[in-house]
């Protein structure tokens, strides 16, 4: 091939990509393909409700993609994708854009946040991936995706939990923000561990719940064993007023007046006992 057959060539392939950006038209299913890199981790989650949708209601919004080779790459509408192949559907109404490799990510996550069609789990960790990517501040990161700073920095403290910690919240059905928000919290005060034991004993059932969690004065000295003890913690006086602290795995009491101490086996039951104690006072109370 000639060198100018060459530059034309090059020349055609940046009018037709100028040309197709924002075009929508209709594609062949068979021409499209997912991508290897999505913000969703479950891409199939929920397709029989989808496929009925799209069977009652059509296709509402096009799918994102982009031209990949002599076919398309999905940026953004994989469970549209597959609902449709499920209804033995054709083809599908799509959304070209043609931009820079790294924008598509930016793109997937934009496009689902503003269909709301992330959970908390994986609106965190796709953000957290952008935000490294570009490396981004957290101000710029709310600009760029049209959320607010707070929200932003609350959000990526979701992604970065350990892995088993989200794991144990999957396992515990803890999927909404702010539950969420709270884990972090408690993730915070070296707290994590007692707050997910307590969402599995029922103790926390509501956020309100969490909160309150997260109120409560952490354990001294938690997650720095003392002299080589895990067990071996102060708490201190919780209600009805400010109290002493007591000795190891004790809880002082002021009731009346008069001091009130509750001895305990361990730390982990004392802090129970105490967070018992004031969910009981403050229902009594309000």
């Amino acid at each position: 091939m000639s060198s100018k057959t060459k530059k034309l060539g090059a020349l055609a392939d940046i009018y037709q990509s100028q040309n197709l950006d924002g075009t929508i038209t209709r594609i062949k299913l068979a021409r499209i393909k997912p991508s290897s890199d999505q913000p969703r981790r479950d891409r199939t989650l929920a397709i029989q409700e989808l496929a009925a949708s799209l069977a009652r209601d059509g296709l509402l919004s096009p799918i994102l993609v982009t031209k990949d080779g002599e076919g398309y790459r999905i940026i953004a509408g994989e469970r549209r994708y597959h609902a449709m192949k499920q209804l033995g559907w054709i083809e599908a109404e799509c959304r070209i854009v043609s931009r820079e490799e790294r924008d598509y990510w930016r793109l997937a996550i934009i496009e689902n946040l503003q269909r709301e069609d992330l959970s908390a789990e994986e609106e965190a960790i796709a953000l957290l991936k952008l935000k490294r990517q570009e490396s981004l501040s957290d101000s710029t990161l709310a600009e760029l995706v049209g959320k607010s700073r707070n929200y932003i920095t609350e959000i990526l403290g979701i992604g970065q939990l350990p892995d088993q910690a989200l794991q144990e919240c999957r396992r515990l059905g803890l999927d909404n923000k702010n539950f969420l928000i709270q884990a972090v919290q408690a993730h915070k005060r070296e707290a994590l561990r007692d707050f997910l034991q307590a969402c599995a004993d029922g103790r926390i059932r509501t956020v309100r719940d969490a909160r309150q969690f997260n109120q409560e004065e952490p354990l001294a000295g938690a997650g720095q064993p003392e002299d080589g003890n895990p067990e071996k913690t102060r708490t201190r006086a919780a209600s009805g007023g400010s109290g002493d602290a007591g000795t190891d795995a004790e809880i002082r009491l002021a009731v009346k007046g008069s001091d009130v101490l509750v001895s305990c086996p361990d730390a982990r039951t004392a802090r129970r006992i105490k967070s018992h104690l004031q969910r009981s006072m403050r229902e009594i109370l309000s």
